[in-house]
Parts: structure tokens; sequence; C-alpha cells
């Protein structure tokens, strides 16, 4: 079994080798020192999370909520020091609330005999509703500006590499020199006969949770640091990463096995490959496509080892791992060399970095057709990139970081967090690398108190858009009636706006109230499921804003499910091709239109006549906003 254990430690690294070659060899700046210890750092709270999900999977658990008592965890530290609280009173206090998470999903486990996968999925759902709750749904700020030094360096080395250095050698010991480790592999391995043997198995179970919900608390830290700021949104999807960052390493799914320095080479894999493929110029889609192969693959080769049942046709035998080893070296190997050789062919051109929110609606589709449209006109190789959710603002920032280490001439970027995003501004600001923001802007405050600057802004007035949604939504019901509001992301700057102007406009009708305003997170599911229950509350609606095309949709699905398409009009934003085709069917009363290719098309150009010909653009380039209903819809 040791050997077998070795053997997996070593194909993980192997992999690890093969990576940093392949990419080493397709892009000139991936083993810089620099970018390399850019991975480092983009890795870290990936791999600090993975600690506490290699403990608690050894013991053939899982952990689903470290991702939302990240979230939470946050908010708490971010809060304590916006109100003054020393810098070691929030520490111990964050990461004893993430403790306690981790000892109440060990204890209902074991006193209720209830699976770890459902209790900790009730934390998840708990904690990412807490911390919605205790923030109002919106970002925590205004950190002392001291407290970003803490991501910073320190001669030379950020400070997150020792940190999780520290706390890997800690783990190590604790799993191969304590008695805790011992028990681990033991209550893994057959929980049955640890008992039989005399361990307390339900005590060991809850330190196990308990480090890591500590893990989880530690990773808050460092998230909020990071981004200087705290979101109830922070920590969605980690704890999937965490548990693939395990697997990779080769901790064993059915428990007893596994190692803390596979967690750690898992890590580095996943960021090594996030930051490859940015660098690269990879699309985001084709990234998750990637990491998850690796995972499924990691699994397969798990289950191989240990299925005693499988059939011997079904077996990898040595010659056929030999051959699919030689063939993905060869795949990654001459897929690298095929993209250095064309990259080096158009090396000569400017290189922008565009960056939005995300890449998986029509608006944003449309705001990077405008921008490969300016691109291709003016000569200039476009690197478009973006995170799978709109949410993922610390992605979004690894995004950004890539482009600087990948030595763009300029980035057009739209922010997902107007705060949380303001440190990497000052990053390109200290590369000398030029940005523009687009569709959504930075907080003013948080870029006057860390020094920040960027170029200007592009984008429509969301305020003016949300007015004119109230207005003609106003016109339409003879202004008269009760309505309701779907917001959008809550924090986000362009969903508050929107909201805000919306409200103003109804404020001038004194027959006209708002009887709800709920958040369903700009997707069309949950514009479905908060419509039916705002109908339910309030059945004399006669109006909804959607703050985005997406949750009018789905507003307009509960709408006619509860019989009521002829009752109630729903103005959405965005204009979206398939809204307009509503529209004109007659729906849809109206969507705000805010035409994202021309934002595409105009900060391209914008940025382009900066690096061509010196020309600074404007502080604040506006683009046409427009209500369309079914008058204009054509």
């Amino acid at each position: 079994m040791r050997q077998e254990i070795i053997r997996q430690q070593w194909k993980s690294i192997a992999a690890l080798v093969i990576l940093i070659t392949a990419f080493g060899i397709a892009s000139p700046h991936f083993l810089t020192p620099s970018n390399l210890l850019n991975v480092l750092q983009q890795s870290s709270i990936n791999a600090v999370l993975g600690i506490g999900l290699t403990f608690v999977i050894i013991t053939a658990g899982i952990d689903l909520s470290v991702g939302s008592v990240l979230a939470l965890c946050g908010l708490l530290f971010a809060d304590l020091l916006v109100h003054g609280y020393s810098l070691s009173v929030a520490l111990i206090a964050t990461i004893s609330a993430g403790t306690l998470c981790g000892i109440v999903n060990g204890t209902i486990t074991i006193l209720t005999r209830i699976p770890p996968f459902i209790t900790t999925l009730g934390m998840m759902l708990v904690a990412r509703s807490a911390a919605t709750v205790y923030s109002g749904s919106r970002p925590i700020s205004g950190l002392p500006t001291t407290l970003h030094d803490i991501s910073g360096s320190w001669f030379g080395l950020p400070l997150f590499i020792p940190c999780v250095a520290v706390l890997y050698a800690m783990a190590h010991i604790i799993l191969t020199r304590t008695k805790l480790g011992r028990y681990t592999y033991a209550i893994g391995s057959n929980e049955r006969a640890a008992w039989l043997a005399g361990i307390a198995v339900g005590r060991y179970k809850i330190a196990v949770y308990a480090i890591s919900g500590t893990m989880a608390g530690i990773a808050a830290v460092m998230m909020t640091t990071r981004l200087n700021a705290a979101s109830p949104l922070a920590g969605e999807m980690y704890e999937l990463y965490a548990i693939a960052a395990a697997v990779i390493g080769g901790v064993s799914l059915i428990g007893g096995e596994g190692r803390i320095t596979g967690t750690l080479i898992g890590a580095l894999i996943m960021g090594i490959l996030r930051n490859g493929l940015n660098l690269l110029g990879v699309p985001a889609a084709w990234e998750g496509i990637v990491i998850g192969s690796v995972v499924i693959i990691a699994v397969v080769m798990d289950r191989q080892r240990h299925d005693t049942h499988v059939h011997h046709h079904m077996v990898l035998t040595l010659p056929m791992r030999v051959a699919a080893f030689s063939t993905m070296l060869i795949f990654i190997v001459g897929g690298a060399g095929t993209y250095r050789y064309t990259h080096q062919r158009s090396i000569e051109k400017i290189t922008i970095a565009f960056i939005p929110k995300t890449n998986n609606s029509s608006f944003w589709s449309a705001m990077e057709e405008g921008a490969h449209l300016a691109a291709n006109k003016a000569n200039v190789h476009l690197l478009s990139l973006a995170p799978d959710r709109e949410t993922d603002v610390e992605r979004q920032m690894q995004i950004v970081e890539n482009a600087i280490f990948r030595g763009v001439d300029a980035i057009v970027l739209a922010p997902s967090g107007a705060r949380e995003l303001v440190p990497v501004l000052l990053k390109a600001n200290q590369a000398g690398i030029p940005l523009l923001a687009v569709d959504s802007r930075f907080d003013e405050k948080t870029i006057a108190s860390m020094g920040a600057e960027f170029l200007g802004f592009v984008g429509s007035d969301n305020v003016m858009g949300g007015r004119l949604a109230g207005e003609g939504l106003a016109k339409h019901l003879n202004a008269r009636g009760d309505v309701a509001i779907l917001e959008g992301i809550p924090g986000h700057e362009t969903s508050n706006n929107r909201k805000r102007g919306f409200s103003e406009a109804i404020a001038q009708f004194p027959n006209m109230h708002i009887v709800a305003s709920l958040t369903a997170q700009c997707e069309r599911q949950q514009g479905f499921t908060v419509t039916q229950n705002i109908l339910q509350a309030h059945p004399n609606v006669r109006g909804i804003f959607a703050a985005n095309d997406e949750m009018a949709f789905g507003a307009l699905e509960a709408v006619a499910s509860a019989g009521k398409s002829k009752d109630i009009a729903i103005i959405g934003f965005d204009a979206t091709p398939a809204a307009r085709q509503s529209i004109t069917q007659g729906k849809l009363y109206g969507s705000v239109a805010q035409f994202p290719e021309e934002m595409g098309r105009v900060s391209i150009e914008l940025t382009h006549a900066l690096i061509q010909h010196g020309i600074k653009p404007a502080s604040v380039t506006e683009t046409r906003v427009e209500l369309i209903t079914r008058e204009n819809a054509q």
C-alpha cells in the first residue's frame, strides 16, 4: 500500500512537470520568476481549503460548506476591522468562527448519523444565507489601507506563500506524526474496526471537521486582504475546487488514503492550468473542460487502484498507460509548440486584453463581438478572457493578473466588484498598463484611498435606464398599481443603479407602490422562483421590473404559469435579441437597451487610439440607452 501511495505521488509530480514544461514552451511569460510567484499566490486560497478537505476526505467524509463559510468569515473579518477592532482580535474571531462552523458540521454528523454530504450541504446553505443577511447583500469595504499589505510581498516573496508553506508543514506533521493523524487514516480505512479498537471515532471526526472550518476561516482572511473587501458571494464553487485539488493529488474518495503533499501538488496543477491557459488566451469555457477532465481522470485512476471486482479487460494495463501518457505528452507539447509558433507571428501586433464579467450570456457575447470587430479593423490582437460566473471576483482578479504578467499593451475590464477589483487596478498601474473600465465603474472612494487610477469609463447610464423602465411601466399602467423589482447580483454597481433609477421614477407617481424588491441573481431560474413567491405574497401586482432580461424571462414563465400573462406587464434590461423577439410577440412589455456591441467597439477604439496615437479618452464616455417596446422593437 505504501509503495502504491508513493507511485501515485510520483505520478502527480510527473503531471506537474509536464504542465510546467508545456506552458514554458508555449508562452515566454510563463517561466519568469514573477509569474511563477504569481501562480503560487493564485493557488494559495485553494491550497489552504484543500488542507481541510484532505483531512475530511481521508475519513471518507466530505465538506461542501467551506466556500460559504469562507464568505461568512470574510464578512466578519472585514466588519470587525471597519468598526475599529484590532487586527489580532479580527483574526481570532474570524478563525474561531470558521472552526465553530466545522465543529457544528462534525457534531451534527456524529450525533444524528446524517451523511456528511447532507450535513455540510445544509451548512453551505445556512452560511451563505447568513452571509447575505449579515451584510445586507452588500460587500463590506473601507478596510484599513495597511491591510492590503498582508497580501503583498516580503523581500520580493508574496506573504501568502510562506503562510501556506507553514500550514502545509503543520498539516503534514499532524497526519504523519500524531495520534490524530493515525486515527484519521484508521477511521477512513474502516470506521467500525477503528471503533472496536477503542478509538473515539466521534471525537476525532469532529476534530477533522473543525480543521476544515479553521482552514476556511484562514482562507477568508487571505481573500479579504487580497481583495481589500469582503462579499457575501465570495467562495462560490470553492468547495468543489478544493475537493478537486485533493483528488488530483491522490487523496482517495473512499477514504483511508492520501497525503497532504499530494493536495498541494493538486492545487498547483489547477493553478498552473488556469494561469497557463490565460497566458495562451484560451477561452474560459475550455478551462472548465480541461480541469474537469483532469478531475475525472484522477477519480478513474483512483477507482482502478481500489476496485478489486473490476473485470480484467477493463483494467488499464501498463502498456496502455504508457501509450496514453505518451499521447498526452505529445499532444500537450505539440500544441504548445504550435501556439508558440503562431504567437511569434503576431507578436508585433498591439495586444489588448478584453475582460468582461463573464461570457455566458447574450449581453456579454454581443459586447465581445463589438470588441472583436473594432480589433480586427484596427489590426489589434484581442485577448478575450472571462470567469465562468459574474460573482467570481477572485477569478476575474486572477485573469487580470495573468494578463499583466503576459505583458499586454492595455486592458479593457468590466469589473465584477467596484471595490474588490481596485487592488488589481493598482497592479496594472504599477506595471504601466493602461486600464479602461467598461459597463461598470470602479468605486471612487476605494480608488482614492489606494492611490489607483484608470483611463476612463465606457458604458451606459444605468440609473437613467432604470428611470426609463419606471416611466415606461407607469405610462403603460396609467400611473397606478403595485409593482415589484427583481434585483440583480447583490452589491454590483450596475444592479444597484438600475434599481435606484426605477425606484426614483416610480416615486413620482403617488398611486404606484413598490411592494417587493428581491434579488434573483441575474438568473432565469431564480427569476421564475422569486416571481412565484412574489405573486403568492402580492397577488395584486400589475408590473414587474427585472434588472436583466434573463430574470425577465423567468418572471414571464412564472406569470404565465399563474395564468396572469394579460394582467402583469414585465420590463427587462439589456434588450437582447431574444427579448426583442418576445416584445414583438407581445409577451414582454419592454426592455431597456444599452447596446453592448457599441460598448465593446468604443472601448477598443479608445484604447487603441491611446496606444497608437497617445490620445487620452474622456473620463466618461456614455453609450446609448433606450426603452424598447413593441412600437420600436424593429
